[in-house]
C-alpha cells in the first residue's frame, strides 16, 4: 500500500440532512470510529471500508453501509473510494501549473484519448469565500460504461513529483469527483469515485434495518513521477486482480473473420482460403464472428436463439468449418452477443419476463437485452456454449452492441448494478464450467470496457476503428487503462471496407495495390503492441507480404511473454486519433531488460526521426527490427534511438536490449 494510505468513506444519507461524513481526512463529522475501517455515522449506520494492497503500491477497496437502526434509511451517495490531502504539503499550497489533471475520453470506433489539462483549465480554482465548489468530473450513465470517458483518474503534482490516481471498477454507471477542500489557503484537492451517486444516474436505495449495500470496487494509489509511472503501478495492479489467466502467462494469436474483411458474412468459399492463409502465418485461434447463426435469416426472430445455421457452410456444415479450422493446427472460436435478443425470437416471445425493462417498456426496441437475474436466461444460453464446445470451439467473442441507458425496472440504478453483477456470475460460471475456454470482451469495439468487467474476461477488443492509420492512438491509450497482454488489437492487412463487403471478391488488383508491403507492415506494427488480432483479406497476400506477415507472427511469439509483464512507455508523449506526424509508443520490461517500441509515421514524408530512450533502456543496443527492407531502418548511439521510416504512413517495430 502508498506511504501515508488510511481508509476512508463517502456517505450521504437521505434529503432531510442532506450531511456528507468522512472519515480519515482530519473532518470527523462527528463519526466514531469503531476500528481503521469502520466507524459509526450520526444516522447509526455502520461503515466498513474492505480493502487489499495490490502491486504497484495500490489499493483496491469498496465501502459497505450497514443499517444498524430500527427504522428504514434512505442512501443517496456512497463513495468507492475518496482520497484526500493531494497537495497539502509543500512551498505552494496553490500555485497556477502546480497540479496535472490526467483523464482519457472515450467513443466508438475513438477510444482511450488521453487528455493532460492543468487543473485550472479542467475547472479546479479557488474562490477563495465560503469554501471552493468547483470540480472536475467524469462519468458514466449506463451499462456501456466506457462509452464517454475511461474510469481512470490521475492527479500529479508537479512540485512534489507525484501522482495520485484511481480506477473505478464498474460495468454500469460511475463518476469520479476532482474536488477542492479547505478554506482560503488551506485547501487540498481529493477525489471521490463512486456507482451509488442519486445525483450521477439517479441510484438510491432504502435500507431496511439489518440490510446492507456496498459500492463497486476502485483501486486508488499514489507514486512518484507522473502519468507513466501510474500507469505501470496500474498496470501492475490490475494484473494481480484479474480472475483470468493465459495458459502458460502468453497471449494467444488470434485471427477473427470480421474486421476489414467477411464483415459478417462468412461461407464455406469465403473462410478456407483465410483459414489456410492464418495457418501459414501461425494463428492459434480462428474466430468467425457474426453471420454464423439463424434459421429464419432475421435478426428479430434468430438473434438470442444462437441456433447453427449449416447453410452457408457446405455440406458438413458449422462442424465441417471447425474439423478443418482443427485440422490446420488451431482451435476453433465464435462469435456471441449474450446479452441480446430479437424481439419476435423464440425466448422473448416464450418468456417476455426474460428481458429487461424501464418504465415498463422492453429495454431495446426491437433488439432487446436479456435479464441474467433470470435463472432461464443463463441456463438458455449456458446451453448454447454446451452445444458449441461440443463442436470444438474454444474461444467465445462476446459483443455488446447496445445499453442499458441510466436503468432498469424496478429500482432504476440499483436494479442495473444487481443485472450487471448476475451477468459477471455468468461469464465467471462459463470459465469455471470450460475451464480451456478463451472468452473476449469485445463491447461493441470498446464501450464496456471498465477494469471490473474486464477482470472476468480473458482479453478486451480496443476498438471497432477500421482506418488502421487511426488505430495507434488507440491502442497506445488503452495500454494504460489496461494491461498491454489483455489489448486485443486489429492487424488488417489487404482491408476492404464494410461498403464493400457483399461485393468484394479477392482478386489480383486488390493484391497488387499493396505490393509495397507498407499497409501490411503498418498494421503487424500496430498488432504487436498488444494481444495480435489478424484480420483483413491475408489470403490475397503475396509472397513478400507473406512473409512480412510471418516475420511478424515470429517476433509476436518470441516476445509475447515480455508483453505480459510490461509496462507501457511514451517516449514522444500521448498523441490523439488524428495525429498527423511521428508519433511512438514502447512497452518496458524491466525484468528482461526490453523495450519494444513501435513507431508509427502518418506524414506525407519520409521521416528521420530522434528519439530520447535515455530514461527508459540506457546504454541499449538494437536487437530487432521490423521490417528488414529498404527505406526503414533503426540504430542506438547514446541513448538516442535514429528511425528512418518512409513517407505516406508508415511504421517500424524495434525491440532494445539493455
Amino acid at each position: 500500500m502508498y506511504e501515508g494510505y488510511e481508509p476512508r468513506f463517502y456517505v450521504s444519507c437521505g434529503a432531510a440532512d442532506n450531511t456528507y461524513y468522512f472519515t480519515g481526512n482530519g473532518n470527523y463529522e462527528n463519526a466514531k470510529r469503531i476500528s481503521d475501517a469502520e466507524a459509526v455515522i450520526p444516522c447509526g449506520a455502520t461503515v466498513k471500508v474492505e480493502y487489499e494492497g495490490l502491486p504497484g503500491g495500490c489499493v483496491r477497496q469498496r465501502t459497505v453501509l450497514k443499517n444498524t437502526t430500527d427504522a428504514p434509511l434512505t442512501v443517496e451517495l456512497l463513495g468507492a473510494s475518496f482520497t484526500a490531502g493531494i497537495g497539502r504539503t509543500g512551498s505552494r499550497p496553490w500555485k497556477k501549473h502546480r497540479f496535472v489533471v490526467n483523464y482519457a475520453q472515450s467513443g466508438w470506433c475513438g477510444e482511450a484519448q488521453w487528455r493532460h489539462a492543468y487543473a485550472e483549465d479542467a475547472g479546479l480554482y479557488r474562490t477563495y469565500n465560503h469554501g471552493s465548489q468547483t470540480s472536475f468530473r467524469i462519468a458514466s450513465q449506463s451499462s456501456w460504461s466506457t462509452c464517454r470517458f475511461e474510469p481512470v483518474v490521475m492527479v500529479e503534482d508537479t512540485e512534489q513529483n507525484e501522482t495520485y490516481f484511481a480506477q473505478i471498477e464498474a460495468g454500469h454507471g460511475w463518476m469520479i469527483n476532482v474536488g477542492i477542500r479547505g478554506y482560503r489557503d488551506d485547501i487540498e484537492l481529493c477525489i471521490l469515485t463512486t456507482d451509488c451517486a442519486e445525483r450521477n444516474d439517479g441510484w438510491h436505495v432504502k435500507l431496511q434495518p439489518g440490510e446492507t449495500v456496498g459500492s463497486c470496487y476502485c483501486t486508488v494509489g499514489r507514486v512518484n513521477g507522473g502519468f507513466e509511472a501510474a500507469a505501470a503501478a496500474l498496470t501492475s495492479a490490475r494484473r494481480a486482480s484479474f480472475l483470468t489467466r493465459f495458459e502458460g502467462g502468453v497471449p494467444p494469436l488470434c485471427f477473427n473473420d470480421y474486421m476489414n474483411c467477411l464483415w459478417a458474412l462468412p461461407t464455406r468459399e469465403k473462410t478456407m482460403p483465410l483459414v489456410e492463409a492464418a495457418a501459414k502465418i501461425g494463428c492459434e485461434y480462428y474466430v468467425i464472428d457474426a453471420g454464423w447463426y439463424g434459421v429464419c435469416r432475421d435478426e428479430e426472430r434468430d438473434l438470442g436463439m444462437w441456433a447453427v445455421d449449416d447453410s452457408v457452410f457446405g455440406p458438413r456444415g458449422l462442424q465441417g468449418i471447425f474439423d478443418d479450422i482443427a485440422a490446420h493446427g488451431m482451435k476453433p472460436g465464435i462469435w456471441f452477443e449474450f446479452e441480446s435478443a430479437g424481439i419476435e425470437s423464440a425466448i422473448v416471445k416464450e418468456h417476455p419476463e426474460y428481458i429487461l425493462y424501464r418504465h415498463g417498456s422492453p429495454v431495446g426496441g426491437r433488439r432487446v437485452l436479456l435479464d441474467f437475474r433470470q435463472k432461464g436466461v443463463r441456463d438458455h444460453l449456458q446451453s448454447r456454449v454446451q452445444c458449441l464446445y461440443d463442436m470444438g470451439v474454444r474461444y467465445i467473442k462476446n459483443d455488446y452492441n447496445a445499453n442499458t441507458g441510466p436503468g432498469i425496472d424496478p429500482d432504476g440504478a440499483r436494479s442495473l448494478h444487481e443485472h450487471s453483477r448476475a451477468f459477471e456470475d455468468f461469464i465467471d460460471g462459463l470459465r469455471r464450467r470450460f475451464p480451456d475456454l478463451l472468452i473476449e470482451n469485445c463491447g461493441s469495439g470498446a464501450m464496456r470496457s471498465d477494469a471490473g468487467t474486464l477482470s472476468h474476461f480473458h482479453l478486451q477488443s480496443v476498438s471497432d476503428q477500421e482506418d488502421y492509420f487511426r488505430l495507434p492512438s488507440i491502442v497506445s491509450g488503452s495500454a494504460a487503462c489496461f494491461p498491454p497482454e489483455r489489448c486485443g488489437v486489429w492487424a488488417y492487412p489487404y482491408p476492404v471496407k464494410i461498403d464493400y463487403r457483399t461485393t468484394f471478391e479477392p482478386n489480383g488488383a486488390h493484391t497488387g495495390r499493396f505490393a509495397d508491403g507498407k499497409v501490411t507492415v503498418y498494421t503487424a506494427v500496430t498488432g504487436l503492441m498488444g494481444l495480435m488480432y489478424l484480420s483483413g483479406h491475408i489470403d490475397c497476400a503475396d509472397e513478400y507480404n507473406m512473409r512480412l506477415l510471418c516475420e511478424a507472427a515470429r517476433l509476436y511469439k518470441k516476445y509475447r511473454a515480455v508483453t505480459a509483464a510490461a509496462v507501457p512507455v511514451y517516449p514522444t508523449g500521448t498523441f490523439d486519433i488524428d495525429s498527423e506526424g511521428v508519433e511512438t509508443f514502447g512497452l518496458l520490461d524491466k525484468g528482461t531488460s526490453t523495450l519494444m517500441l513501435a513507431v508509427w509515421n502518418n506524414s506525407a514524408d519520409s521521416a528521420g526521426t530522434d528519439i530520447d530512450l535515455c530514461r527508459y533502456a540506457p546504454g541499449g543496443d538494437v536487437a530487432e527490427v521490423f521490417p528488414k527492407t529498404e527505406g526503414y531502418g533503426a540504430g542506438i548511439r547514446d541513448g538516442v534511438l535514429h528511425v528512418s521510416l518512409p513517407g505516406g504512413r508508415s511504421a517500424l517495430y524495434a525491440v532494445i536490449k539493455y
